[in-house]
């Protein structure tokens, strides 16, 4: 509370102390205090007129660097959904192609290439492997043993 008290009681007698001064000037050397205390108040609104238009300048940048940045993030969200929904209604790739790929290999088929066939006379030399016992390992080896 004293720093406040000690504000005031200097403030005040500034106060009077300029007012004293200004008292005791001549009426031309009011004039001229006049003057220049008026030629210094309109170079600061001049100056606070000037970075109010600069703040109005810098904020309207701002605006538009914002809405430009806003709307390019907007598009590639847009894309990148575009994107996700395309590949999600065909995960099997491209329909068409597959179709296509298909197609080549069905009219492939009907042309007048030789198919390999294998029957058993022909790989087996005529012996019939269909009748024949399996031969179980794991009772020969506990007949290869020897017992005491």
């Amino acid at each position: 509370m004293g720093k406040k008290l000690g504000f005031l009681v200097g403030l005040a007698i500034g106060a009077a102390a300029a007012h004293t001064a200004y008292h005791r000037l001549s009426e031309t050397e009011k004039d001229e205090l006049k003057a220049d205390l008026q030629e210094k108040v309109n170079i600061a609104k001049d100056r606070a007129v000037d970075y109010a238009f600069y703040a109005s300048d810098a904020w309207d940048d701002f605006k538009e660097t914002f809405a430009d940045q806003s709307q390019n993030v907007s598009d590639r969200v847009k894309n990148a959904a575009d994107q996700f929904t395309q590949h999600q209604s065909t995960p099997a790739g491209n329909d068409d192609t597959l179709r296509d790929e298909l197609t080549d290999v069905s009219s492939s088929a009907d042309d007048e290439s030789e198919d390999i066939v294998l029957n058993s006379e022909d790989t087996f030399g005529g012996a019939d492997v269909s009748n024949q016992p399996v031969e179980d390992d794991s009772e020969s080896d506990s007949t290869d043993t020897p017992t005491e």
